[in-house]
């Protein structure tokens, strides 16, 4: 836990535990060590994403680091090397369609739930939430990535 969370990681939880956060930390100022560390007291009480995101910002938390599953070992380490955000090349509303219609389908409920469609921004969500993205989804994205 004294490990300092990556810039990648804290984009992460960022917009992993936006919707979260006001509702297990209104009384903590969002940003910085303090805000992290509420996030990670109460991990039972948010997202499955933000729970995500929190654990490989702060190294899993102690004691449960060393009881994480064999199959989680990867993913946690997937954040660090993951792009915070996927740079993509401007999309056709068709191309749009298919990418919400595809394996990011579920990334977006997760992920984009708040955000209202249109204009780019369910797009534009999941390209800066990279780093939380399904394998499934990254792949769907890849085509469309800017050169």
């Amino acid at each position: 836990a004294s490990k300092q969370p990556s810039s990648t990681q804290i984009a992460a939880v960022k917009s992993a535990c936006r919707a979260d956060y006001p509702k297990v930390c209104a009384s903590v100022p969002p940003g910085g060590a303090p805000a992290l560390e509420c996030l990670e007291k109460n991990k039972a009480k948010v997202s499955p994403a933000c729970e995500k995101a929190v654990s490989a910002a702060t190294g899993g938390g102690g004691a449960a680091a060393t009881a994480t599953p064999a199959g989680a070992a990867p993913a946690a380490a997937a954040p660090a090397a993951a792009p915070a955000v996927i740079a993509l090349r401007p999309l056709r509303p068709r191309e749009e369609l298919f990418i919400v219609r595809s394996a990011c389908g579920a990334d977006i409920r997760t992920l984009c739930a708040g955000v209202a469609p249109g204009g780019g921004r369910i797009v534009q969500c999941i390209s800066s939430n990279a780093a939380s993205l399904s394998p499934a989804c990254k792949e769907v994205l890849a085509p469309f990535a800017a050169r």
